[in-house]
């Protein structure tokens, strides 16, 4: 009964500090992300509705970078306020070993490693794949233009073409307007003497609204004209539909990097490998890492912990580079990096119980 209740408060002390340390990371880094999709809304690349949910589509990405070192953080904050305040001194005096303080941090590392894999291996890249999706076609729904100021602009592969003498400086009121339809439904030409257009954000449609003009309506080469005056005339023109492509490595699907050969295919497989395990391996690190004396204060060794995590992340993303140049074999991977850090966790667990004072007094 008292392990079930010790459990439940390591637990519920690293998951908070986990949680803190994860929003504190999580809303730094949207924040930088924040102000470049604002930038691009500003300068009219981006609809201004759809920027809150390119942001919280990119905040899954990000968690997925975030949870092992948060994870790491989060236990080494949780236990060197144990330290501290030497309430692992009076778990040590009541027979908690080592064992103890790790399985209920095994059990959160545990939960948090499937969320990692499931963020890496499916959420992760479609979030992506979304955000890149709704980047690209804003900027295509926003460069796309019938009408350039003195020039004529052939549309729909030279089925319509567009012409207007000036436009205001917000591209929303046009003078002297020609526009030529060459359609199976509708030939014909359209003058006017001035006109204004609107843009619907989300589908990228063009209303155009002409007035004071003529419409002329027949075959070209014959002489057997409608021609039709109008104070006020409205068309739509819609935008060219192109196929999405994912132009990036890190944005394709699992499925589709298992059946690449490319080496830097298989890279990124090896790094979304790597993401859940990382988790695991860090949160064997970050027990012995924050052992302190009460005196050292509770942020002792976070340092170190920072430490261990950029080397650790580091040597991964040059093992990443390393497979996409084909300078490590695909067999090899990443493992080579993981046997490091685990190694070097099962070191600082064995000299934490005392293995090798042990051994040196035998």
């Amino acid at each position: 009964m008292t392990g079930g209740v010790l459990n439940r408060y390591l637990m519920r002390e690293g998951a908070a500090s986990w949680l803190a340390v994860t929003g504190v990371l999580l809303a730094i880094m949207l924040s930088t992300r924040f102000i470049r999709f604002l930038s691009m809304a500003a300068a009219g690349e981006l609809p201004r509705q759809l920027l809150l949910k390119v942001v919280g589509l990119s905040a899954l990405h990000y968690l997925l970078i975030l949870i092992p070192v948060s994870l790491l953080l989060g236990v080494m904050l949780a236990l060197g306020r144990l330290y501290r305040d030497q309430e692992i001194s009076a778990m040590t005096a009541c027979g908690v070993g080592l064992g103890g303080l790790y399985r209920p941090f095994i059990g959160l590392a545990l939960a948090l490693a499937g969320l990692t894999a499931l963020l890496s291996f499916q959420i992760g890249p479609w979030s992506g794949r979304i955000v890149d999706q709704l980047v690209k076609d804003s900027r295509r729904l926003v460069q796309f233009a019938p009408f350039e100021p003195g020039a004529f602009k052939d549309l729909g592969d030279g089925r319509a073409t567009f012409y207007t003498q000036s436009m205001s400086g917000d591209a929303g009121e046009l003078e002297n307007i020609f526009v030529r339809v060459d359609d199976p439904e509708y030939s014909g030409v359209i003058t006017a003497h001035a006109g204004e257009q609107a843009i619907d954000s989300e589908s990228g449609e063009r209303k155009i609204t002409l007035t004071d003009g003529q419409r002329y309506v027949g075959t070209p080469g014959r002489a057997d004209y409608e021609i039709m005056r109008f104070k006020r005339f409205g068309m739509r023109v819609q935008p060219p539909d192109v196929l999405y492509v994912a132009g990036k490595h890190k944005l394709a699907t699992t499925s589709a990097l298992l059946a690449s050969g490319e080496p830097e295919d298989l890279a990124e497989l090896h790094w979304r490998i790597s993401a859940p395990i990382a988790v695991l391996i860090l949160v064997l690190l970050a027990v012995p890492l924050s052992h302190a004396s009460p005196r050292s204060g509770r942020y002792g060794k976070i340092v170190l912990g920072i430490l261990v995590y950029l080397v650790y992340s580091n040597l991964l993303a040059l093992g990443q580079v390393g497979i996409a140049d084909g300078k490590i074999p695909s067999a090899l991977g990443l493992w080579w990096v993981h046997a490091i850090f685990l190694a070097l966790a099962l070191a600082l667990i064995a000299q934490r119980a005392g293995w090798f004072a042990r051994r040196r007094a035998s």
